[in-house]
C-alpha cells in the first residue's frame, strides 16, 4: 500500500513511516501542503494522513478538495490542537486526535484489511 504522511511534525512523520514500513507499506512524507499535493498527484497514494495546521495552509480544507479530485483516496485528518472535527459530520473519513497510539494504527490496518 502507498501511504502519504502530511504533517509538519517531523518526529511524528518518522514514527508513522517506521510503523507502516515495518508492515510492508511504501510511505512518503511531506511537511508542507504544496509538497503533499505534489506527492498525491505523482505517487497516487491509497491512504493519506493529513494534519490540519501546516506551514502553508490548512490541511483539512485541502482534504475536501483532494477528496473531490481523488474520490477513492482514504483520507485521515489529524490534529492535536483542533477539536473542530466535531462539526465535520459530513466528512466520511477518519479523524485522528494526536497523539496516535500504535494500537490505534494496528486497529486501523485491521479495519482496512491491510495488516501484513
Amino acid at each position: 500500500m502507498n501511504i502519504l504522511i502530511l504533517d509538519d511534525d517531523k518526529d511524528l512523520c518518522v514514527l508513522l513511516k517506521t510503523f507502516f514500513e515495518k508492515k510492508g507499506h511504501v510511505v512518503h512524507i511531506a511537511n508542507s501542503l504544496v509538497d503533499g499535493l505534489n506527492i498525491i498527484d505523482h505517487h497516487m497514494p491509497s491512504i493519506v494522513f493529513i494534519d490540519n495546521y501546516l506551514p502553508d495552509g490548512e490541511g483539512w480544507k485541502a482534504a475536501q478538495t483532494i477528496k473531490v479530485k481523488y474520490p477513492s483516496l482514504n483520507i485521515n485528518l489529524m490534529s492535536a490542537k483542533d477539536r473542530s472535527f466535531n462539526s465535520l459530520e459530513e466528512y466520511e473519513n477518519v479523524v485522528w486526535e494526536k497523539p496516535i497510539s500504535v494500537q490505534q494504527l494496528e486497529t486501523y490496518l485491521q479495519f482496512l484489511k491491510l495488516e501484513v
